[in-house]
């Protein structure tokens, strides 16, 4: 549902490294004497492995107000960040556990619909930014765009319906329907569906803004847009959109639709990656560390979600009903499963190109360039070490 967009905030980030002494302050070297010159000569001590090789300041843009999907990212925070309502942004020190390579604060920004997550990154607004892999493949083309770590293994992205309107019962049925398909415009899945005759051309609707407007006025009868971990709940229980009442929905995640997608991948500008290649090392299998520790424990920081949306002062809420029904989902739907190789970071190759092949075509036919190979914008090295749940 959430498309990649930004709210422009300048922020630094100051890389640290260590000095290099001065020819000017070395001390004479002493001249050798017959004893010391068959000594053998001295190893140089090994760097240590958490060096300062990280910036002490990190941006991390999501494509989202603050919710459950972005909680592992929150967690590199904890629950005692400071919430900033004219910048929708949270920041604060690194907790202890993830604070490694000498990163010492973090910056987490907010949705705006100005400007796409691959724009913010090609201007040098942020550091990582959340991209869906689809949309890195859409990119990739034109601005070099390297996915290094996933969020959720699996997209709760879906399309839901009003069941006692719409008769769905399988994928195809959503075309017999005729129903009107409300989403963001531009949505890869969407695409999919209209490619794979899932859906028809008549029925796509990209006039979808995120809220249940349209879905009220409309009494429900279209089918729209969402994650099943967020508004189903929300239409189930707390949004009066039939008869004045909240009523059940059903729905479709988009893998069920054959669009297996990585939402939100952690995704860089290639040259910036390159630069913190000695930090990201670090650096990535502290971030996945912050999943797990946020998959196993949640509570602490969607709770803290809440309250940094009530602070936001927006139009964007979560509730602690939501946020249980959602986290049960993550686990029963599989949408936080590790990685095949038995991490929670890396790519599973074989689906990425796989969902590069269903996009090929799409982009080919819509004039779109895209990278030649999924070896240009996929990079799975830093996983290597890379905790497991």
């Amino acid at each position: 549902m959430k498309r990649s967009k930004v709210i422009a905030i300048a922020s630094a980030a100051a890389v640290v490294f260590a000095a290099c002494g001065s020819d000017d302050d070395a001390a004479p070297a002493a001249e050798p004497d017959d004893a010391s010159s068959s000594e053998p000569a001295e190893e140089p001590a090994e760097a240590p492995v958490d060096a300062a090789v990280c910036p002490t300041d990190l941006t991390i843009q999501t494509d989202w107000y603050p919710e459950l999907e972005h909680g592992g990212t929150y967690q590199l925070i904890g629950p005692d960040g400071n919430a900033n309502k004219d910048t929708v942004s949270y920041s604060g020190p690194v907790q202890e556990a993830y604070a490694v390579g000498g990163l010492e604060t973090l910056t987490i920004r907010t949705v705006n619909f100005d400007k796409s997550n691959a724009s913010v990154l090609a201007d040098g607004d942020a550091d990582m930014a959340y991209i869906a892999m689809s949309d890195v493949v859409k990119d990739s083309g034109a601005i070099p765009l390297v996915a290094i770590a996933k969020t959720l293994d699996l997209d709760p992205q879906m399309v839901m319906w009003d069941p006692t309107q719409n008769d769905i019962q399988e994928p195809a049925d959503i075309a017999a329907s005729g129903a009107q398909v409300l989403h963001f415009p531009g949505t890869a899945s969407i695409d999919s569906m209209i490619a794979e005759g899932i859906m028809t051309e008549d029925q796509d609707n990209p006039s979808y803004d995120g809220s249940d407007g349209a879905w009220v006025a409309d009494g429900g009868s279209m089918i729209q847009q969402g994650f099943a971990t967020n508004e189903v709940y929300k239409y189930e229980n707390d949004i009066a959109w039939k008869d004045g009442a909240p009523a059940d929905v059903s729905f479709f995640t988009v893998g069920d639709l054959g669009f297996d997608n990585y939402p939100a991948a952690i995704t860089m500008l290639k040259p910036r990656a390159e630069e913190l290649s000695s930090c990201l090392e670090l650096l990535v299998p502290a971030m996945q560390q912050a999943w797990i520790d946020f998959l196993n424990d949640p509570k602490p920081m969607t709770d803290r979600l809440i309250t940094i949306n009530e602070e936001h002062d927006g139009f964007w809420s979560l509730s602690e009903g939501l946020n249980t029904a959602g986290m049960a989902l993550v686990e029963s739907n599989g949408f936080g499963a590790n990685s095949p190789d038995g991490t929670y970071c890396s790519f599973d190759l074989d689906r990425v190109q796989a969902l590069y092949d269903i996009l090929s075509p799409i982009y080919d036919a819509q004039g779109t360039e895209i990278a030649g190979s999924i070896d240009e914008f996929v990079d799975n090295s830093y996983c290597v070490g890379a905790p497991g749940r």
